[in-house]
């Protein structure tokens, strides 16, 4: 079965990039940086709310920079409306502080990065790096023998920024075929499969496909095989059960792109909403006892 990514371009242009900001010197650096990093791309600007809404939605750009606070309506309003109306750029906020609920109100705009001025233009050009990597199409085959959980990873998959056409099989016999007359760029494989089990599966994996990167999927418990994962030519593993927010770090980790610190943020809040659950689980059962 095959899925591709919605709401994402292919490689055949360069993105167009829209700048929102009320700053003609914050506009200027962050265009001099994303075109330091492809000087073909296409920069529009805007210096207000209500015009970035509307250029959003008749320019449909790509990629997205836009200030939390611009003058009239604030721009995740801008990109909220805009995205009420189809558009669906990658959106990078900016804003001149940290504001407290800037994990809540990128989460609300579906923001890929929030950046605090001043703005390193390094940084700028990884995250045009990262964003011309998920627009790239990659073939990604699932090796898991249970239908229900391929079910569910080629779900979380398909919700990534990256552009992903995915195949799936239930067997390390039949993923040995497929890679020896498919080319894929990624291949998770989990650890135990029937028959050829996920360790054996990767070794012949890499020996007849050593471009496609392979992760190792496991349960709790395989902590010393994760532990070796390298030798047996994985690039990286995924513990059972894990998010969205895992899979978007592992796609990074694979393609050696710069994390976003929204990531690590969002990664911080479910722990804690994790670590509140289990309290108060164990609270609850405590009570039960008593």
């Amino acid at each position: 079965m095959t899925d591709a990514a919605p709401n994402v371009g292919t490689d055949a242009l360069p993105p167009r990039v829209m700048i929102a900001d009320a700053s003609n010197e914050t506009r200027r650096s962050i265009a001099a940086a994303i075109l330091s990093h492809n000087p073909s791309l296409q920069v529009i600007e805007a210096v207000d709310g209500e015009t970035a809404a509307a250029r959003i939605v008749a320019d449909k750009p790509d990629v997205l920079f836009v200030n939390v606070k611009l003058p009239g309506m604030s721009g995740a309003e801008a990109v909220a409306i805009a995205r009420s109306r189809g558009a669906r750029p990658v959106t990078i906020l900016i804003s001149d502080q940290v504001l407290t609920r800037w994990v809540a109100l990128s989460t609300e705009v579906d923001a890929y990065e929030f950046l605090k001025s001043p703005y390193d233009p390094a940084h700028v050009v990884a995250l045009m790096r990262a964003i011309d990597m998920m627009r790239k199409p990659l073939r990604v085959q699932i090796v898991v023998d249970a239908e229900n959980t391929r079910a569910v990873i080629r779900k979380m998959l398909a919700g990534t920024r990256f552009n992903l056409n995915i195949e799936e099989t239930n067997s390390g016999a039949h993923a040995i075929k497929l890679l020896q007359h498919t080319h894929f760029d990624l291949s998770l494989i989990d650890l135990n499969l029937a028959g050829m089990d996920g360790l054996e599966t990767a070794c012949k994996a890499k020996e007849i496909a050593p471009e496609t990167a392979l992760v190792m999927l496991s349960g709790a418990g395989n902590e010393r095989i994760e532990a070796t994962f390298k030798h047996f030519g994985f690039s990286t593993f995924l513990q059972k059960p894990f998010l969205a927010h895992h899979v978007e770090d592992m796609l990074h980790e694979v393609y050696d792109l710069r994390r976003p610190y929204l990531l690590n943020a969002i990664g911080r809040v479910h722990k804690r909403h994790i670590a509140k659950a289990e309290a108060d689980a164990e609270k609850r059962g405590r009570k039960r006892v008593a």
